[in-house]
């Protein structure tokens, strides 16, 4: 009966969405271009997803001599303001891509054509401008970027200069995969067959 019991909950298991693992970069480049700090900068850049995407890590560049500073990291809600996530990248986060450093958060869903701004506090540590070999793999429409100088980790706004990406100062960047939300329908068909599975064992050990 256990044994029983065990493959119908295996089984089950193997039914329900996997949690997948978001390891893509929302930008990065091939080379980066010149590494200067001349201040603590807030950096904004503004997008607008064209599919609803989920994000479940935040990160912050690192640059070629390494993070010194904790660095404040935060998407906001374009059209209120209002903060959806946020995490402090360290020299200690646990995940890399070419050129950042990220930290894991709780998901969150970002709306195809809601306007959004992620913004990142650079701190005592050079930030990046003039990179080449862009790629944009987040499926967004990239604004532009904004900079405040001593303002912290606050939304600065969706006001823009967009000279193209290699062009923009770049601290903060998000990792995400495709949201996916199973339709009712689905969902019905998956209980259906549960319980009917259910009820074919129970009749088997009647």
């Amino acid at each position: 009966m256990k044994k029983t019991l065990l493959a119908f909950v295996l089984t089950v298991g193997l039914l329900l969405p996997a949690a997948m693992f978001a390891d893509t970069a929302a930008w990065e480049w091939a080379t980066t271009g010149t590494q200067f700090t001349n201040g603590n900068w807030t950096f904004g850049q503004v997008f607008t997803p064209t599919t609803n995407i989920t994000v479940d890590f935040l990160g912050y560049f690192n640059p070629s001599t390494g993070m010194l500073d904790s660095h404040p990291v935060s998407i906001w809600n374009g059209t209120t303001g209002a903060l959806v996530a946020s995490s402090t990248i360290t020299a200690a986060s646990g995940f890399t891509s070419t050129h950042f450093l990220f930290n894991m958060i709780s998901p969150v869903t970002l709306s195809a054509g809601q306007i959004y701004e992620i913004t990142g506090v650079s701190g005592i540590d050079n930030y990046a401008y003039g990179d080449t070999g862009w790629t944009l793999f987040a499926p967004v429409t990239y604004a532009g970027y904004n900079y405040c100088l001593g303002c912290g980790d606050v939304f600065t706004g969706t006001g823009t200069t967009n000279l193209g990406l290699g062009d923009a100062f770049w601290g903060p960047n998000f990792g995400w995969t495709a949201s996916t939300t199973p339709e009712p329908g689905s969902l019905m068909l998956l209980s259906t067959g549960v319980l009917g599975l259910a009820g074919m064992i129970r009749r088997k050990l009647s």
